[in-house]
């Protein structure tokens, strides 16, 4: 199922090919840095979003095939619809809390950064939990696309 990408909401494509090339080359990097979200500490959600701001300003083609891709697609329709559904906001904690926890207290020896590591969770996890909180629809009716 491909999603249809509302034009009218989308940023205006700069005029200029060698900034619309700056923004490709930055979406591509952002989309590399998602498959690098395996390690801890680094996010996917945060990548693909911007990838898919970048490819958006620069890349019709591209920037559609990210819509639609059957994982990232989800991620950024989930975004764009207003709010997450509580399991997107647990899954999402569940990561946060393991990745940072694993780099504070096995990566990490210097108890400042361990400091840091654990406000920046605490804020992540405020920031994940104060979204609008979405309802997922019954099963046996199709899910409202605007």
């Amino acid at each position: 199922m491909t999603q249809s990408v509302d034009r009218s909401v989308a940023p205006k494509k700069p005029r200029s090919r060698l900034l619309r090339g700056v923004y490709f080359v930055l979406g591509v990097i952002c989309l590399g840095f998602v498959y690098l979200s395996v390690l801890p500490g680094i996010p996917t959600f945060d990548f693909v979003i911007l990838a898919a701001f970048f490819f958006s300003m620069s890349s019709e083609k591209v920037h559609d095939w990210l819509v639609n891709h059957p994982v990232y697609g989800k991620i950024i329709e989930g975004y764009r619809s207003g709010g997450l559904t509580m399991r997107m906001k647990w899954v999402a904690a569940i990561a946060i809390t393991a990745s940072l926890s694993f780099s504070a207290f096995v990566l990490i020896d210097n108890m400042v950064l361990r400091i840091v590591l654990v406000a920046v969770g605490v804020f992540a996890l405020w920031f994940v939990f104060s979204r609008p909180t979405k309802t997922d629809p019954p099963p046996d009716q199709p899910p409202l696309t605007a």
